[in-house]
């Protein structure tokens, strides 16, 4: 019989939903109308800027018509741009907005509270090992995904 609670991957989706859940209130309760699913966007190109929405895509792991969505409401809310590549015209580059940058300050300074709290008490050899563990679970599914 299978315990649902004795594999690792239940306890990643419970963290994954806690963490979404709480980031998410904790942002409301600063007045940031931004989801999960925005989050991770504008986290992503912060750190790559001037995407295409293919290339977010693949680094994000979400379909293209989820990453679309996703695009129109924060480009909607004035937080991302859509500009015309320079060498390419028919390709779109994506930008963090002048406000879109600081309102990802405001957010990242939020998420940055709730990833001390959820690390308290946690020595920094086991988060080491836990990514370690984590990121070897993801190559072995990515592996399995392109016949490797």
């Amino acid at each position: 019989m299978m315990k649902h609670d004795s594999y690792p991957h239940y306890w990643v989706n419970h963290l994954s939903f806690l963490l979404r859940r709480s980031l998410v209130q904790r942002f409301e309760a600063e007045g940031l109308d931004v989801s999960a699913e925005e989050w991770a966007v504008l986290l992503i190109l912060q750190s790559v800027p001037d995407l295409t929405a293919t290339e977010l895509s693949d680094r994000s792991m979400r379909d293209k018509t989820t990453i679309t969505r996703t695009l129109d409401r924060l480009e909607r809310k004035g937080l991302v741009l859509r500009l015309r590549d320079t060498k390419d015209r028919r390709s779109v580059r994506l930008s963090l907005s002048p406000m879109g940058q600081a309102v990802f300050e405001e957010l990242a300074r939020i998420a940055q509270g709730l990833i001390k709290q959820t690390l308290a008490g946690i020595a920094p050899e086991d988060v080491e090992q836990a990514l370690t563990v984590m990121k070897r679970m993801a190559a072995n599914l990515t592996e399995e995904q392109h016949g490797l």
